[in-house]
């Protein structure tokens, strides 16, 4: 039978003839089953030994560090592995894609490097008494605070070793990272393939909370947000519009509680952003009208004082009412335009604290009920 050698986003690489059929890939919603061969892990013993890789991140009020061993036959045996997907017949993404991925994060030979992440988190789990939805945050920011890095002449996935080693990873990279972890810490989590995107999220069941028709609360990787919340656009500007084929990792239980909150957090955004939008325009016409009167006082300060210094006390005296007059209406449209800026900058605080607080999920809730937002 004929097969072909593809990796996402459909992009076909070669031609090979098997002899035989390795493996059968999973399938969603019934789908027929397709033969396929999917990547491998297969270690390199001997491999030279590699640094722990440590890298610290803002979580809440704190700042967390840490550090995984890494094993070197597995980071070996990562880089050296073939990451396309051989497929037999012409199955549709939906039947070859979920198995693809799994392929990475399910891996046997990964499992040190999950415990050696979760280990560390774990730690700092227990010292901050964080609840299940919490742990959940610290996971998510640690992989989203990783530095995006994405390589045109890299189409394939790494395996998350290779992020973790590389310290940078693009959106499957991450998302492949952090719903391995999530898995292995008994999350019900997915992967979210959006294919004519050339995106991936992580999902994670929140009831009453999916996107579109996923049944999984959206987690974006490729920055620090805020759990249930999908970004208005992607980089490039592009925005999501089709249905992800949904990929569950793991048998995972625990969902995620707190997407009222983080709703709550997005909608109090929303609103500052449109007033921000709505009194701009009013605040910045109103200003230029200000710096306006305010340069016409000047002129008219240093034509008084010229006449003063040339002791041309009639036309000195004439002009001073006109100047007083102009300052006292000057005066009063700055005092009458002083609430508007107030509420202008006011909107501008809340919409920066939301967005540069999206670590801290708690405690941007607690500073939006202090600060009647």
């Amino acid at each position: 039978m004929e097969g072909k050698t593809r990796s996402p986003y459909g992009v076909v690489w070669m031609t090979i003839l098997a002899g035989a059929l390795i493996c059968t890939a999973g399938c969603l919603g019934g789908l027929l089953q397709h033969a396929a061969v999917y990547p491998s892990l297969h270690r390199v013993e001997g491999a030279a030994p590699v640094p722990d890789a440590s890298f610290s991140f803002p979580f809440q009020d704190m700042t967390v560090s840490v550090s995984v061993p890494l094993d070197a036959a597995v980071l070996a045996g990562a880089r050296a592995a073939d990451k396309n997907a051989r497929v037999y017949g012409d199955p549709s993404d939906e039947a070859w894609i979920p198995g693809y991925y799994r392929s990475f994060v399910e891996d046997d030979d990964l499992d040190s490097l999950y415990a050696g992440i979760t280990a560390r988190l774990a730690e700092v789990r227990g010292a901050a008494s964080l609840d299940s939805d919490e742990y959940l945050e610290l996971m998510a920011v640690y992989v989203q605070s990783i530095p995006y890095a994405t390589d045109a002449d890299l189409i394939n996935p790494k395996f998350p070793v290779e992020t973790i080693a590389d310290a940078e990873g693009d959106c499957d990279d991450k998302s492949l990272l952090l719903a391995g972890m999530l898995a292995r810490e008994g999350y019900d989590v997915a992967l979210l393939y959006f294919g004519p995107e050339r995106h991936m999220a992580v999902g994670v069941r929140s009831p009453g909370h999916g996107y579109a028709a996923s049944g999984y609360a959206y987690v974006e990787v490729t920055n620090v947000s805020y759990i249930g919340i999908a970004p208005d656009r992607l980089d490039g500007g592009i925005a999501l519009s089709s249905e992800p084929v949904v990929i569950p990792i793991g048998a995972g239980t625990l969902g995620y509680g707190s997407c009222d909150e983080t709703g709550a957090i997005h909608e109090a955004r929303a609103q500052a952003e449109a007033a921000i939008a709505e009194c701009e325009a009013e605040v910045a016409a109103a200003d230029a009208t200000l710096s306006r009167s305010y340069a016409e006082l000047e002129a008219l300060a240093a034509e008084i004082e010229a006449l003063r210094r040339t002791a041309k006390v009639a036309e000195y005296n004439a002009l001073v009412p006109v100047y007083n007059a102009k300052a006292a209406a000057y005066n009063r449209d700055r005092i009458a335009l002083q609430p508007e800026i107030e509420s202008y900058n006011r909107q501008v605080e809340v919409y920066n604290y939301i967005l540069r607080h999206a670590h801290d999920r708690p405690g941007t809730v607690a500073w939006l009920a202090a600060n009647g937002a």
